[in-house]
């Protein structure tokens, strides 16, 4: 089996850089952190995870929490990027089972009781979220996917998070129906308060009122909010056709609305429907969405989640940006 000092000498570096890449990633350059990965792949280095929890006193695991309902299709390409990025550092991927903000707090209180866990990745995140205030308070390592809207500093270097630029992904998406020559666009989206709804909302709006395509008083009448679910999503389609019935396009905040909006038209419509996501529904019903960069996305929550295990430790403040937007990629159908 290969051996820490046979990677360093294929890789031209030395046996403590090579340390530094799977426990300090951030105090290697990219070009070094590149050379050492080849190697690794290369010769086919796998650490000892054994020897080195005992080493270190960490579990070396990143756990995440998995809620049966509100579960989103984005979360089964992010899981296995993440399991293969935690992998490439020597990491474990730790699922447990979630229904409410308070259930998971009991479980982030048992974890740690009994040492599994080193740092916690949070999902669906939301306006003054108890979970974040219950890791600050019992200084436990975390970084969020998606920002810690009704935080009173969404820049606080104690909440690190990666999110996708939910605003700019949709003012994408308007521009690229504005130069496909649609004109009057709408817009369904989710009920406040919601961060994440509100920012993508905030894209369309932008765009259309930048393109002179409408005023900013006028958006509020070409659009129409729901909760996520396709029945809802058909219901707010029907509802907004109505008063705008003229529309030759609708930018829906999710695939899920996107999906309702879609079958909720006759087959021989001419109306335009985009989502967000591009699931296999927008794939299947053959609508334009929003891709998200789970790859990215998932290096970047590996990446943090190391850093802040290592503040944890030594109380040395991370050096690496600790606050990620990703642009998500328009795809055309």
């Amino acid at each position: 089996m290969a051996s820490i000092k046979d990677v360093a000498k294929d890789a031209g570096v030395s046996p403590q850089t090579v340390s530094n890449y799977f426990n300090r990633p951030s105090i290697v350059t990219a070009s070094t952190r590149l050379k050492v990965e080849e190697s690794v792949s290369r010769l086919g280095y796998t650490p000892n995870a054994s020897a080195r929890r005992l080493r270190t006193q960490r579990s070396n695991t990143i756990a995440i929490g998995i809620a049966p309902s509100g579960y989103s299709q984005i979360y089964d390409p992010l899981l296995h990027a993440l399991v293969s990025e935690a992998d490439a550092h020597g990491l474990r991927i730790m699922l447990y089972k979630t229904d409410s903000k308070s259930e998971e707090i009991q479980q982030f209180a048992s974890l740690v009781a009994g040492g599994d866990v080193d740092c916690f990745i949070l999902a669906d995140t939301d306006h003054q979220d108890p979970r974040v205030s219950w890791l600050i308070k019992h200084h436990q390592a975390f970084v969020l996917f998606g920002r810690p809207w009704g935080h009173t500093n969404l820049h606080d270097q104690e909440v690190a998070w990666v999110d996708v630029d939910g605003k700019q992904g949709m003012a994408d998406m308007t521009r690229h129906l504005i130069v496909t020559g649609h004109r009057r666009i709408g817009f369904l989206g989710w009920p406040d308060p919601s961060g994440t709804g509100s920012d993508r909302r905030a894209g369309w709006e932008e765009a259309l009122v930048t393109a002179k395509l409408c005023s900013q008083e006028e958006t509020a009448s070409l659009r129409e909010e729901s909760e996520d679910n396709i029945r809802a999503g058909q219901i707010a389609c029907t509802r907004l056709l109505r008063r705008h019935p003229d529309l030759d396009a609708i930018i829906c905040v999710s695939d899920t609305l996107a999906t309702g909006a879609r079958t909720s038209l006759p087959h021989d419509h001419t109306l335009v429907i985009t989502g967000f996501d591009n699931t296999s529904s927008a794939e299947s019903l053959g609508f334009p969405s929003l891709e998200q960069p789970t790859r990215n996305i998932a290096r970047e929550l590996v990446r943090i989640a190391i850093e802040r295990i290592k503040y944890a430790e030594d109380g040395l403040a991370p050096e690496d940006k600790q606050h990620v937007l990703l642009a998500p990629t328009v795809i055309a159908r």
